[in-house]
């Protein structure tokens, strides 16, 4: 990871690095969720979501499906040029970033509740393009939470893979 500039923010330093590959970006990513799973600020308000939206204790797809609908309505999607990764607590304090941003929201906040998450990142037509999480259930299989698609619920749970399928393009994948 190469620092390509830094500069003080409200909420601390704002960084714009640069990676030598998708594998550095995904290990980079999963250090953040795993960090800032712990944090205070961010299993408070995952408690308070979902309480809010009436889950019963141990439904975790209730508990997930409310995370990420909280997310895609709370938090505006921005493209940014170049490319920045905020830190959870600046993407909820901005309510703004994009979908790294709100993929390391999501799977911070589902981590902190004891949901696995995994971070899928798609390779579209030969380019790496989008990042969405998904919250691994007690079968090992993943549901899409990605709060980035505005033209969609997160609790319709649409694929993005197999909507990007759907539309013709190429996709591979790699999930951290």
């Amino acid at each position: 990871m190469r620092t390509l500039g830094s500069w003080p923010g409200e909420g601390g330093p704002a960084v714009v690095v640069d990676f030598q590959d998708i594998d550095e970006q995904l290990r980079y990513l999963r250090r953040v969720v795993t960090q800032y799973r712990a944090v205070p600020l961010i299993r408070n308000l995952a408690l308070k979501i979902i309480a809010d939206a009436g889950c019963i204790a141990r439904d975790k797809k209730c508990q997930a499906i409310a995370l990420g609908s909280w997310v895609q309505d709370n938090v505006y999607y921005v493209h940014e040029m170049p490319e920045r990764f905020q830190l959870p607590d600046e993407t909820l304090r901005l309510k703004a970033g994009d979908c790294d941003d709100a993929t390391t929201l999501v799977a911070s906040l589902l981590e902190a509740v004891g949901i696995p998450a995994a971070l899928v990142c798609m390779r579209v037509n030969g380019a790496w393009a989008h990042i969405f999480p998904s919250a691994r259930l007690e079968d090992n299989s993943l549901m899409p939470l990605d709060t980035t698609q505005k033209s969609f619920l997160v609790s319709e749970l649409r694929n993005p893979v197999q909507w990007a399928l759907e539309r013709g393009k190429r996709v591979s994948l790699k999930v951290a």
